[in-house]
């Protein structure tokens, strides 16, 4: 019987039920629901690719998205494996570890989403020492607390970014770095550090760069040009970028040098700002259609495995830097008039041993400059090898030697 028949044959069942209804006495309707489809059930721990039977004494910690942890884990393995370390890759973002399951079937890969999780991956490892970080992300908490291990924080790069000496790093036991550029920022700080302790293991993903680069640079190959803009920042105020200009840099450039000429955005372009989202895509396009001699590369390609390729390098302010700078070769820095630049301060500066540029003009100028035969800044890029990146440490192969030293 529909409401409005209920409603003129029999008005006083009407208001006797629908006032039923409002006090709850009675189904709002006699009709049945559809099931409702169950929630996708979430994975919050997968062990599966570990064997929990081998003595395993290292773990490497990434609390990072696919993105960013790829491109932070790829120059660690490497040398993990070299140092025949018994390790064990922790991560915390399931489409990471399915990433790094396809790409190292052979590594042992767990994923623990919450902390819980965490605790039950540490159980099933006995022989677990010493935790690495590669990065300083919240999530690190969940296993810096545990008192029985050693905390060690490693990086992905060298910076004088902020972010590379603050007080969040106090929560480990260790930091190791390249030189003493990186002690440095943390002594010249204004916060104590007197309980880390600092080891400096050198940058064993740039060994093979430091010891091609000992000839001279324009006597290596003809002029090729590396282009690494930085990512627009989590705040305008730390927007570095020379991205709002790039087409033009990479045009003028061209026309400047007739030299080929690499492209590589950060992985985090766009993360703040949409409109840049499909920078590389929109490059490809301007590329292709003006017949340029160029080419844009993956955000996922790892850089040292480019830098060796070329002898000219455009940057922003990065860690890329440190990596360009074991080529010893010239190296154009992107420096904004318009902004403060905040940076961990270390004890030898950009303009010591980079070409520092603010606009256009500025950078061409300077590259004219240098390719005419005035490096100016030849001897600062030697200091500054040395002390940003550890010459002898990173040649000595410190790092590896530390690892099996803790291992054994």
């Amino acid at each position: 019987m529909s409401k409005l028949t209920k409603l003129v044959n029999n008005p006083k069942s009407f208001f006797k039920d629908a006032a039923l209804k409002k006090l709850g006495a009675l189904p709002v309707s006699t009709n049945k629901s559809k099931p409702k489809p169950k929630p996708k059930s979430v994975k919050n721990i997968d062990t599966n690719h570990v064997n929990f039977y081998q003595e395993i004494s290292l773990i490497i910690h990434s609390g990072e998205l696919l993105a960013a942890g790829s491109n932070q884990i790829i120059p660690w393995v490497p040398v993990f494996v070299q140092a025949e370390a018994k390790f064990l890759l922790l991560l915390r973002n399931e489409a990471f570890f399915e990433w790094v399951k396809r790409e190292y079937p052979w590594i042992s890969v767990a994923f623990a989403r919450r902390g819980v999780d965490v605790e039950e991956v540490l159980s099933l490892l006995p022989d677990a020492k010493t935790i690495f970080y590669p990065s300083s992300t919240g999530n690190n908490i969940h296993l810096v607390r545990f008192n029985h291990l050693n905390h060690i924080f490693i990086g992905h790069g060298d910076s004088d970014k902020a972010s590379s000496a603050h007080k969040a790093l106090r929560l480990y036991d260790e930091v190791w770095t390249a030189g003493q550029g990186h002690i440095d920022r943390f002594e010249n700080s204004d916060f104590d550090t007197a309980h880390i302790k600092f080891v400096k293991v050198g940058r064993p993903n740039l060994r093979n760069i430091l010891a091609s680069s000992q000839t001279y640079w324009r006597e290596r190959m003809e002029l090729r040009v590396l282009y690494l803009p930085t990512w627009e920042g989590a705040v305008e105020e730390t927007n570095y970028s020379s991205i709002s200009f790039s087409g033009q840099i990479i045009r003028e450039v061209q026309n400047l040098l007739d030299a080929h000429m690499m492209i590589k955005y950060h992985p985090f372009t766009g993360g703040r700002d949409n409109k840049l989202k499909n920078t590389s895509k929109m490059t490809e396009e301007v590329v292709s259609s003006e017949s340029l001699n160029a080419a844009v590369l993956d955000a996922s390609v790892e850089i040292s495995t480019v830098i060796p390729n070329n002898n000219i390098f455009i940057c922003d302010i990065s860690g890329v830097i440190t990596e360009c700078l074991a080529a010893d070769a010239p190296i154009f820095v992107y420096i904004p008039k318009d902004k403060e630049i905040k940076v961990a301060s270390s004890n030898i500066k950009y303009e010591d041993y980079c070409y520092i540029y603010s606009n256009i003009e500025e950078l061409l100028e300077k590259i004219t400059r240098v390719i005419n035969g005035d490096d100016y800044l030849m001897e600062g890029r030697k200091k500054a090898i040395e002390y940003f990146i550890g010459y002898e440490e990173t040649l000595d192969n410190s790092f590896v030697k530390k690892l099996q030293e803790i291992s054994s």
